[in-house]
């Protein structure tokens, strides 16, 4: 910043770049004082923020499109992460500026929308971090979405019973599948005894397997039939082959090459459809019963590990995250019924 003098006074002038060009704004002051200049700085700051970052201008729609330009991450994220957002978009008007956007107004909105509780809190959490990139990259001058509450949620919360498969349910499930759906037989029994993903199942080929472990370092996509890097950075992980995984990987292999064999089929991924392509979620989904989906059996692992005393940290090593709020709920839930059985047992006991 620097000082000229004019005809009728003095003005404070600075130098900005705005798409590579300079340009030059100027604020007229009384005297060359150093309190002047403050306030001649703090007014020359705020024009070229103005300047630079029209925000009056961009419209919620616009901003949202730049927000997902620049956001890094896995498309399947992206994807699901930009219907939140336009359902945002949809409710507060894809025309509104940024500048009219206020906590109050954003809040009035959200509560007054014709969507499920449940539902409108995953998109204020969602808008939330939105509106903190906004404030970042100083498209707004404040955080218009940092005291946004979530509504209140009359939902029943969910049995943990109700998110997993009991031994007995899932014997009944295999007895159902075997004989009438042998690839959705044999990746339920695999997705029970290793926790996995549907997605980084269906992503496995036949070398990943090991004589002691299955190598998790890749997820298949079925939304963009992609293939990927797994969910998180403790998704890429060794899943250690019990005996009984064992037994199993070996009576599907059998199976494999002669289903293989039969049809002339000559697939790269471990599962497979009946033309040798990807066995995705959709396809496996298809041979459940309506009341059933994939992720059960990642919750049934869990609550079959836990019957066995195995501790809630070992569990989530395993699964590849640091455990969920389903995965502790299951975990506890579980422990929770196996102290029950072991002191009904000891009413019977008589040690002395």
């Amino acid at each position: 910043m620097w000082i000229e003098e004019t005809k009728t006074g003095l003005r404070a002038v600075e130098r900005y770049i705005v798409d590579g060009k300079y340009k030059r704004l100027s604020v007229s002051i009384d005297r060359d004082t150093p309190q002047a200049r403050r306030k001649a700085r703090e007014e020359l700051d705020q024009k070229i923020r103005e300047a630079s970052h029209p925000v009056t201008e961009m419209t919620l729609e616009q901003a949202v499109d730049e927000y997902f330009k620049i956001k890094q991450c896995r498309e399947s994220t992206k994807m699901a992460q930009k219907t939140i957002l336009n359902r945002a978009v949809k409710i507060l008007g894809s025309e509104t500026r940024l500048s009219a956007l206020s906590h109050g107004m954003i809040m009035r909105a959200f509560s007054l929308a014709d969507v499920k509780p449940h539902t409108m809190n995953q998109t204020i959490g969602m808008f939330k971090t939105f509106t903190k990139w906004l404030y970042f990259m100083e498209y707004t001058e404040t955080d218009v979405g940092d005291r946004l509450q979530k509504l209140k949620d009359d939902r029943k919360e969910k049995d943990p019973e109700e998110l997993y498969l009991e031994p007995d349910r899932l014997r009944e499930l295999l007895d159902q599948l075997n004989g009438m759906d042998q690839m959705a037989y044999y990746m339920t029994r695999f997705l029970a005894l290793t926790g996995l993903r549907i997605g980084e199942a269906t992503a496995l080929l036949p070398e990943d397997i090991g004589d002691k472990y299955i190598t998790i370092n890749k997820a298949y996509d079925g939304m963009n039939c992609e293939v990927s890097v797994p969910k998180t950075k403790t998704s890429i992980r060794q899943i250690f082959i019990q005996p009984e995984l064992r037994e199993l990987i070996n009576e599907y292999m059998k199976w494999r090459n002669l289903n293989m064999m039969a049809y002339g089929l000559r697939p790269a991924t471990l599962f497979y459809s009946q033309r040798g392509g990807y066995y995705s979620r959709r396809l496996y989904s298809y041979a459940l019963p309506s009341h059933i989906h994939p992720h059960m059996l990642r919750h049934t692992h869990v609550a079959l590990l836990a019957e066995q005393g195995m501790s809630l940290e070992a569990i989530a090593r395993r699964l590849g995250h640091d455990g969920t709020q389903t995965t502790k709920k299951v975990y506890y839930h579980v422990t929770k019924k196996q102290k029950q059985k072991d002191e009904e047992k000891m009413t019977s006991i008589r040690i002395l």
